[in-house]
């Protein structure tokens, strides 16, 4: 008993079982390549030996041939080792091995031949080419004979594992005929512990509709999903096309939700091609793929030019956008990156999963605020930036409409202090983050960066560095967006709160969005907005419809959802352009440019006083009046004041 009480069972901590099981596997692998090998190069032996009897048999045989029949097969073991390795016959998974692994034997065994004929022919031995054609056959026999013995016995195994386990696995239909679904049945096949059974096909193209493919059959066209689900038991549809636009994936969801049925997708829905399927895998459908549009062709030679080789600040790099633009900055090759931001939690965050993937002098954290001219003066006199984008913003509307001086003083005097710096250290590009909420703003979020546009476009004229602005609408999964909002109220059971059914929104991704943006920043030339096209814009009802499902409830019936009229500040639609503004395309057809609207520079620069002066006053009344000189379109309401 007081041995008992001392014995403490023994912890193995993650790490260490990581190590371990990386360890048997590194042995396994080993050991499989050693059987490999040693199996060649009895194959090898053999095949020389037993050639040898066939061509010339062993009868009379000397002292001196036997021999010479050991030194031959020695040097062709040697030979067979470095044509199979040369060639990566031990490369692959045999259990997994299809035409390319068979190829690759096909190619060594003829690098021996032809080596060993060569040896044959300079060293002038005693050997004919029917004996060497003889020892070839011989020799991918045996090598190839082995290989797919185990690729046979593996197969065997998967049937028979599929026909233990056929009863309950989960029946599935494929959503596409192509060879997305071809390759999406081989894999479901070849992985029966996944307990995913494929049964059937649905395809669009009627040519294919009686007929099998890869076995299975092709049963009609997506209007015959919900009859398929329930005559043939599915429990699962997997979407695996190149061609699905959003409105097919909605319709499809909607069709899947009825029934009771899940919806996954293989891949991704843009990028299911030839190229990507080895990597592709079984996921849900997400916001992305009801949203998507037509995907973004970036000139990644023009991009490449704009970043590679310089020092790039990022202001607000913690945020959504401004942390997308630090990957996408770094893997377009940026000699020094510098991280701004006020948000230390951000800050980290981005810097661990930055160090992750590159190497840490590659770039820099930087804690502080733009607000503070000295700090700001400090990164860039330190650093020196050539690229400056400046994606720090106060972009809450209703919060900024109950705060409408700290939406001033970070929105206007903060791009104001980066700008200024950026001119003064000789920056060769500022890019400002705009958004759609400064056309025509209809709360003070948006006048501020109405101003700052202004601002930029008024320093452009009187500086060597090119200044311009990109303004964009909502993205999808931002911090503070309406999408993260829904999806808590439905964790909570609901009700779903939209604030008007009319309400209509731009949407696009955040990696979409900064593609274009770091495009944009290599076209400008300085004092242009760049538009970007956002698609259609979406009505909020329906996104909350489409969350609600994408979370496996029904709207309405499942999840309420409930108006609860328009908040301070905002509009039924948002513009992307003003009226005055000239708008002209670009090289690509998803960026435009809104041409600089002539301004009195006098006047904005007096303003822009008087605006700091009321904000530096406290007089919050008279701060108002400014902003709306400066952006006529801007009504507040003064009885809020």
């Amino acid at each position: 008993m007081h041995i008992l009480r001392k014995w403490k069972p023994s912890r193995i901590s993650a790490k260490d079982m990581v190590k371990k099981i990386f360890t048997i596997n590194t042995l396994y692998k080993i050991l499989s390549i050693l059987s490999l090998m040693i199996w060649d190069c009895a194959s090898a032996a053999g095949a020389v030996l037993i050639g040898f009897g066939i061509r010339y048999g062993y009868h009379g045989l000397q002292e001196n041939d036997i021999k010479f029949l050991q030194q031959y097969t020695v040097l062709s073991i040697i030979i067979v080792i470095l044509s199979t390795l040369l060639c990566g016959c031990y490369a692959g998974v045999w259990r997994r091995a299809g035409i390319g692994e068979f190829t690759r034997l096909v190619v060594a065994v003829v690098l021996n031949t032809v080596t060993m004929s060569i040896i044959i022919v300079v060293k002038q031995l005693p050997l004919s080419a029917e004996y060497i054609a003889v020892v070839a056959m011989l020799q991918l026999l045996f090598i190839t004979s082995v290989r797919a013995a185990i690729r046979f016995c593996y197969w065997f195994y998967l049937r028979l594992s599929l026909i233990r386990r056929r009863n309950r696995m989960k029946r599935v239909l494929i959503y596409g005929a192509g060879q997305a679904g071809i390759d999406l049945v081989h894999k479901l096949e070849g992985h029966p512990e996944d307990d995913l059974r494929p049964v059937c096909f649905i395809d669009d193209n009627q040519a294919l509709w009686g007929k099998k493919v890869a076995g299975l059959p092709v049963v009609g066209g997506k209007d015959k999903i919900e009859a398929v689900i329930n005559d043939y038991g599915i429990k699962e549809v997997i979407m695996a096309m190149t061609t699905a636009d959003s409105e097919t994936v909605k319709e499809v969801l909607i069709k899947c939700h009825k029934m009771h049925c899940a919806l996954k997708r293989f891949g991704t829905i843009d990028d299911v091609n030839e190229q990507t399927l080895a990597n592709a895998h079984i996921s849900d459908i997400n916001l992305e793929d009801l949203l998507r549009r037509d995907s973004i062709q970036l000139n990644m030679k023009v991009v490449k030019g704009f970043i590679e080789g310089k020092t790039v600040l990022v202001t607000g790099g913690a945020g959504s956008i401004g942390s997308e633009i630090c990957r996408q900055v770094l893997s377009f090759g940026a000699k020094k990156l510098i991280i701004f931001d006020i948000h230390e939690n951000g800050l980290f965050d981005i810097q661990n999963e930055l160090k992750e993937k590159y190497d840490k002098s590659r770039f820099l954290i930087k804690l502080g605020s733009i607000r503070d001219r000295n700090r700001v003066n400090e990164i860039f006199d330190e650093f020196r930036p050539q690229v400056v984008f400046h994606a720090a913003a106060h972009k809450h509307v209703p919060m900024m409409e109950f705060n409408p001086s700290e939406a001033v003083k970070n929105n206007v005097f903060g791009t104001i202090n980066v700008a200024q710096a950026a001119i003064l250290y000789k920056a060769e590009k500022f890019i400002l983050i705009s958004t759609d909420k400064a056309v025509n703003p209809a709360n003070i979020m948006g006048a501020t960066k109405r101003i700052a546009e202004m601002t930029i476009q008024l320093f452009n004229r009187m500086s060597e560095t090119d200044l311009a602005a990109v303004r964009f609408g909502n993205v999808l999964g931002s911090s503070g967006s309406v999408v993260p909002f829904f999806k808590k109220q439905i964790e909570k059971g609901g009700p779903v709160t939209v604030t008007h059914p009319e309400m209509r929104r731009y949407f696009m991704t955040i990696p979409e969005a900064v593609q274009l943006v770091l495009e944009a920043g290599a076209m400008a030339k300085g004092g242009e907005i760049f538009v970007l096209d956002m698609g259609k814009p979406v009505l909020i009802y329906d996104l909350a419809c489409d969350i609600i499902r994408l979370s496996g409830y029904e709207p309405e019936k499942d999840i309420k959802i409930e108006f609860t009229g328009l908040r301070p500040g905002e509009k039924l639609f948002e513009e992307i352009s003003l009226a005055e503004e000239d708008v002209v395309k670009t090289p690509n057809n998803k960026i435009y440019i809104c041409k600089p609207v002539e301004y009195n520079e006098r006047e904005l620069s007096e303003l822009i006083k008087q605006l700091e002066d009321r904000i530096n006053k406290g007089d919050e009344q008279g701060m108002f009046s400014c902003v709306s000189r400066l952006v006529p379109t801007f009504k507040y309401n003064k009885e809020k004041i």
